[in-house]
Order: C-alpha cells, then sequence, then structure tokens
C-alpha cells in the first residue's frame, strides 16, 4: 500500500516537473505565435494566472500592430479572472472605449462595472469605491440602453445605493440607540431627504416618533407642550404615511401615552 502510494506521488511529481519546464519553454521563446497559441490554450484552461505573463510580454511585442486589440482583450479578462479587480476595472474599461467596435467591448465595459461593484466594501466601512461604482453603471446604462447587461447593470445599482441607504439609515439610528433624540431626530430627517425611496424609511419615520416622544417624556416643562404637539405630529405622518405598519399599534400606543403628558 505504502509503496504504492509512494509511485503515484513520483508520477505526479515527475507530471508537475515536465509542466514546469514546458511552461518556462514557454516563456523563454522567441516565436511570437507558439508564444500567443499557448497562452490562448492557458486561458481557454482557465490557468489565467499562467497564461497573464505571456500576454503581457505579447502585448508589448504587438504595440501598434492588428493583433494588439486581441491580445488586450484576453489580457483584461486574465485580469478579472485572476481577481486583480482594481487593474481589470481599467484595463476593460479601456479596451471597451479604445476598440469600441468590437464585439467584446460591450461586455467589457460591463465586466468594468461589475469591478467597482465587487470592490465596494460592506455598509459600515468608507463609500467612496461604492460612489465609484455608481458612477460607472450610471455611464454604462447611458452609453449601452439597448445593452444585454442593461437588467444586470441596473441591479447592480440598486444593490449599491440600498447599500448607501443602509449606512445612512445605521448612522442616523446609532444617535437614536445612544439616547442622543434630538441629534437622531434631525438625521432621520436628513435621511429621509437623501433618500425618499428607502426601504429604511418605515422604520425612520417610527424611530423618529420615539424620538419625539422620549424628548418630551424627559423634556423640561417650559419645552414639553411643544414637544408633546412634535409627537403627535409625527405620529399623524407616521400613521397617514404607513397605515399598515407593523408598528401601528406601538405607534398608537406612544400617542396616547404622549398625551397623558398634559396632565
Amino acid at each position: 500500500m505504502i509503496k504504492k502510494q509512494i509511485s503515484v506521488l513520483y508520477v505526479l511529481l515527475l507530471v508537475f516537473l515536465s509542466s514546469c519546464n514546458e511552461y518556462q519553454k514557454i516563456l523563454k521563446s522567441n516565436d511570437l505565435d507558439y508564444k500567443f497559441n499557448k497562452a490562448v490554450e492557458l486561458f481557454e484552461k482557465e490557468e489565467y494566472v499562467k497564461a497573464f505573463p505571456l500576454f503581457d510580454e505579447l502585448l508589448l511585442l504587438h504595440r501598434g500592430t492588428d493583433k494588439a486589440e486581441l491580445i488586450y482583450y484576453y489580457y483584461s479578462i486574465s485580469e478579472y479572472e485572476k481577481g486583480n479587480l482594481l487593474s481589470a476595472a481599467y484595463h476593460l474599461k479601456n479596451f471597451s472605449t479604445t476598440y469600441h467596435t468590437n464585439i467584446k467591448a460591450e461586455e467589457c465595459a460591463y465586466l468594468s462595472v461589475y469591478c467597482h461593484y465587487l470592490l465596494s466594501p460592506k455598509y459600515s466601512l468608507d463609500q467612496v469605491n461604492t460612489y465609484k461604482a455608481l458612477d460607472e453603471a450610471a455611464i454604462f446604462l447611458d452609453k449601452y440602453p439597448s445593452s444585454i447587461f442593461y437588467n444586470d447593470c441596473e441591479a447592480l445599482q440598486i444593490k449599491l445605493k440600498f447599500k448607501l441607504e443602509r449606512k445612512s439609515f445605521e448612522n442616523a439610528k446609532l444617535y437614536y440607540t445612544t439616547q442622543n433624540y434630538k441629534s437622531a431626530i434631525h438625521a432621520f430627517n436628513f435621511t429621509l431627504q437623501e433618500n425618499p425611496d428607502s426601504p429604511f424609511n418605515e422604520e425612520i419615520l417610527f424611530l423618529q416618533l420615539k424620538s419625539y416622544y422620549f424628548l418630551a417624556k424627559n423634556s423640561v416643562e417650559e419645552k414639553k407642550d411643544k414637544r408633546i404637539k412634535d409627537t403627535i405630529i409625527a405620529f399623524n405622518q407616521f400613521k397617514n404615511t404607513y397605515p399598515k405598519s407593523k408598528y401601528l399599534n406601538q405607534s398608537k400606543l406612544i400617542n396616547k401615552e404622549v398625551k397623558l403628558l398634559r396632565k
């Protein structure tokens, strides 16, 4: 059994060494057609890490020739497949603009947007890359209104906007959870203005109502009457905007309790 395992490992080692030697032969070859064909062969086998250095060299050597366009396509896609997203985003977009009549230009333009989408971090982090991805998505949708990737790009756009809406909501909510109710009310207002169609708006209006209530409940006498009125206004706004809300019963209870503060 042990001898059999050693034999298998030996065969695998020979195959590995042979493969390495063959790849080194390709790298060192001065036959550019041979090198290109082998690079494409590796690309089609999805061995992008090996294919990329070959396309990188060929791109330089074929600069200004008719073959540069095809090599640049393989080069850009290899960057994408390797997961080098920032570089891939640049080269894919550059390919689509430089060779805008190429049949692959539209695909590369979309993949560039997708790279920017993947570079967008989770909502709690800085969203510079998210704004960049949204800009690139808007450019693509404007440039390719009939694209087969149009719906996919719109879907990416929706996800990116949702991330920004969540960040805005969570930032405002932090004031509420730390009982800084006055700041919470202002932050919720800002979020509502910035994102009028946000899926978080129902919860925002409810938390804003609660913020008004807690302000009124803990208010000094000279400010209490106004804050009670503000709470009632906030309740009416919430009830009219979301008449079937899951928070409706709680909001009615808050409205009832805040009126008792007048006594």
